[in-house]
């Protein structure tokens, strides 16, 4: 353990507050409103979860859910049960095994023979990675896949450097992956342990790993999960989760979308954007200097006689074998590469390592700061395009950058700069740019509202309101159902002649139109709304937001008594 003794108490002092200001705008999202679609969607499942004590099948939003594994929910559920169900309890889960993956990244560098404070930059640099924030922002079921990831990694370098037990824990953590998102969880470790130890011959490592007995503990709560999908799908549910939503994506015509086979490095290339300039620098200089030094004949001479035995390659196959890899799926969604950004993390602390510590590579030093560059004139420019803010935004940038000024003879001045101007950067959008977002997503506001006008009704109803908006469901606390036709209106509101709807402004005429004059609308309230999961430029711009937002209103929908409406012609 002596690389934990690499820097003196008041250095390690001093990363940790690194480590603390990079976990800042992650802190800041924990009170943040739940947006639609998946994050509204999955807190509405938990919900249901802990409201219907059945703890082994999912229900979503009144109805049986299978298109993602039980783990997630039982986590979110979880948390409501201690916290009360709202959107911090639906958040805290994510923040917490986040900040706890990022001990377990300081833990592996130096596990695999990385200096201690290779492993504050390694931590720093993933915390600071856009994908990472944009994971725990809008929680999805990949921030908990990535950090189960980790752990199987953490564990895996523990049972290799110290004690083989530990291969029980990495396999346990494949297991809780597998039941997050499927075999993705055991797929991935697959290609980089495995492609390392093929490609080394390392045949005792492998015979180390308790192989027999530890695909029982892999296979232990899969199995399980799959016992209670057949009892709800029959065959269908197993194969579903073990294959078509999973290998499915590369074959399954249900998935086929327009493939481009640079999406998830395009996807990468944002995602990774706080360290990928000087990544993409550095490899393809070791890379051509490699080359040029050996020529390609002596280096499979060197893969034929096993020279490269005594490298660790599960890092880099952990990244760049499975980023070639997906980018063969027929399904692009840019949170499969979030899944490789704690292993880019690893290799990018090993770079700025050698690069801003060492005089051999230092000629990289100034590609490191075009990305803090970039955060820190993002900062400043956010405000003109975007939204006003106060004078203390003004003051928080500025102090920012005395702190480069001031901190510049302890670290790095490319170090201090990406973080600076990534945390505020970040910071401003936790604070400032995502509450903004989220007021044109009003459904907090008619969620209180319905739940103060309607409080024990099962369902708020909606007309021509689109099945993704799960938050108003969320946040009024039930399910959320669509009125699309005369018949179903007049059944609902046979059993009770004042009800409650959701819909947009534009729709009021159409509406009136389709009940007929049996029936009355009273406006309730009216808000300006926007798909806030998927913002535009012209949403962003507040010149020309006003053009692209629509009013949604929350009515009563009151059935006039006395007065037929069977007759009336729509």
């Amino acid at each position: 353990m002596k690389e934990s003794l690499s820097l003196s108490p008041s250095e390690r002092i001093f990363y940790r507050i690194l480590l603390l200001l990079a976990s800042i705008p992650i802190l800041f999202t924990l009170p943040l409103d739940v947006i639609d679609i998946d994050s509204a969607q999955y807190a509405g499942i938990g919900r249901e979860l802990v409201l219907s004590n059945d703890f082994f099948s999912l229900i979503d939003n009144g109805r049986r859910y299978l298109d993602k594994p039980i783990l997630t929910f039982w986590t979110i559920a979880t948390s409501f049960s201690l916290f009360g169900i709202n959107n911090i309890a639906f958040r805290i889960p994510a923040i917490l095994i986040t900040l706890l993956s990022v001990f377990s990244l300081y833990r592996i560098t130096i596990l695999s023979g990385g200096k201690e404070r290779q492993g504050y930059l390694a931590s720093i640099a993933y915390l600071l990675a856009p994908g990472v924030y944009a994971m725990i922002v809008d929680p999805k079921i990949d921030v908990y896949l990535t950090a189960y990831l980790v752990f199987t990694y953490h564990f895996y370098y523990l049972g290799k450097k110290q004690n083989p037990n530990y291969f029980y824990l990495m396999y346990l953590m494949m297991s809780m992956g597998f039941i997050t998102k499927g075999p993705i969880s055991v797929f991935i470790p697959a290609i980089s342990i495995g492609g390392d130890i093929l490609f080394r011959r390392d045949w005792k490592l492998l015979l180390s790993m308790r192989i027999p007995t530890g695909i029982f503990v892999l296979a232990s709560l899969p199995a399980l999960w799959c016992y209670f999908l057949y009892q709800n799908f029959n065959s269908y549910g197993p194969v579903f989760f073990l294959w078509i939503q999973s290998f499915g994506r590369f074959y399954r015509d249900m998935y086929d979308i327009n493939f481009d086979p640079f999406y998830f490095y395009k996807s990468f290339s944002w995602a990774f954007f706080s360290g990928l300039v000087p990544m993409i620098i550095y490899i393809s200089f070791r890379i051509y200097q490699y080359i040029k030094s050996l020529g390609w004949k002596e280096i499979l001479r060197k893969i034929r006689a096993n020279e490269y035995k005594e490298i660790d390659f599960v890092i880099p196959f952990w990244v760049f074998l499975f980023l070639f890899l997906i980018s063969f799926s027929r399904y692009p969604l840019p949170q499969y590469t979030y899944w490789i950004l704690p292993g880019a993390a690893l290799y990018f602390g090993k770079i700025m390592e050698e690069s801003l510590f060492r005089s051999n590579v230092a000629r990289l030093r100034p590609s490191f700061l075009i990305a803090g560059l970039v955060y820190l004139v993002g900062y400043f420019l956010l405000p003109i395009f975007v939204a006003d803010v106060g004078i203390l935004y003004y003051v928080f940038g500025i102090i920012g950058v005395l702190f480069i000024m001031l901190s510049a003879q302890l670290i790095p001045l490319e170090i201090l700069v990406t973080l600076v101007g990534a945390t505020l950067f970040f910071t401003a959008i936790s604070l400032e740019f995502y509450p903004l977002l989220t007021s044109y997503q009003p459904s907090k506001e008619f969620g209180a509202k319905i739940k103060e006008l309607e409080p024990n009704e099962p369902v708020v109803y909606s007309f021509w309101l689109s099945n993704s908006k799960r938050s108003y469901g969320f946040y009024a606390e039930r399910n959320f159902r669509n009125v699309y036709d005369k018949d179903k209106l007049d059944k609902l509101w046979s059993e009770k002649p004042e009800r409650l709807l959701i819909l947009p402004s534009e729709k009021l005429t159409q509406l009136q139109e389709m009940a007929g004059p049996g029936y009355q609308i009273e406006p309730v309230l009216e808000r300006e709304s926007f798909k806030v999961a998927t913002p535009n430029v012209a949403f962003l711009k507040k010149e020309t937001r006003n053009l692209v937002t629509k009013k949604i209103s929350l009515v009563w929908l009151k059935k006039i008594q006395g007065k037929s409406s069977k007759n009336t012609k729509v």
